[in-house]
């Protein structure tokens, strides 16, 4: 296994969107070659003679696949559109499964896939905040549920199927285009409060995640270190879920 400071050709999916214009920049600065694959590579917006620039679409499989080939490690920072009510996935599933085959083809191990927050894990606890507020409720209401269920799937198949490679997924909560907060993005073991990041802060978390073998086979959340004892998002998922089990009863009992 190389160390973090050896130079590698990265391979960056989604380059031009809001942490991927972030994350070649530091690729670069650490001294790394990147391939970055992009549908509108003029969005990019840097120039560096170790960077090598791509026209694709994540659709188009064949092109996936080729873009992979000479590189150490792939970044996937692909999403489906949030917000759109008329989205109900089918982008990243389908992308993810031509990358793991593409580097298969070549020979490549690392993989980094960024999700939400909001994506279920093998294994996971339910908690009503998250599982029905969060993704059932208000994610349909914002046009988020495809990209939940996208995310889901994805995982689900590196979960299942991506045994031979060396995947890692991170979950961060809403990133905003703020300047950075001064503080480092960390892996987290229970969903992150605030539930906010900065574009900044999840690009720097990104590059130093992608050499760390210990997050192999993780699908981690990510956000800034917790500050308090009580974590609110479990104690509301609490307190809610005994609130409506408490009124599904009481409706119960009256009809």
């Amino acid at each position: 296994m190389t160390t973090p400071s050896t130079p590698k050709l990265y391979v960056v999916f989604g380059a031009t969107g809001n942490t991927g214009k972030r994350v070649v920049p530091l690729l670069l600065a650490a001294g790394h070659s990147v391939r970055a694959f992009a549908r509108s590579p003029g969005k990019l917006q840097v120039s560096h003679d170790r960077l090598q620039v791509v026209q694709g679409d994540v659709g188009d499989a064949e092109a996936v696949r080729a873009a992979i080939k000479g590189a150490q490690a792939v970044i996937s920072l692909v999403g489906g559109p949030l917000g759109d009510k008329s989205f109900h996935g089918g982008v990243l599933p389908p992308f993810i499964k031509a990358v793991h085959v593409g580097m298969r083809e070549h020979g490549v191990k690392r993989l980094l896939v960024q999700t939400g927050a909001a994506s279920v894990v093998r294994g996971e606890k339910f908690n009503f905040l998250k599982h029905v507020l969060v993704r059932q409720i208000d994610g349909r209401k914002r046009g988020d549920h495809g990209c939940h269920v996208d995310n889901d799937e994805a995982i689900r198949y590196l979960e299942t199927s991506g045994a031979d490679i060396e995947w890692m997924v991170t979950r961060p909560p809403l990133i905003v285009a703020k300047p950075s907060e001064g503080k480092k993005v960390v892996a987290l073991d229970v969903m992150p409060w605030p539930p906010v990041v900065t574009f900044e802060d999840l690009a720097a978390y990104t590059v130093s995640l992608v050499d760390d073998d210990k997050a192999v086979k993780t699908a981690q959340y990510c956000g800034y270190p917790l500050t308090s004892v009580i974590h609110p998002p479990s104690v509301a998922g609490y307190v809610v879920a005994t609130v409506a089990i408490g009124l599904a009863y009481l409706i119960y009992r009256l009809i």
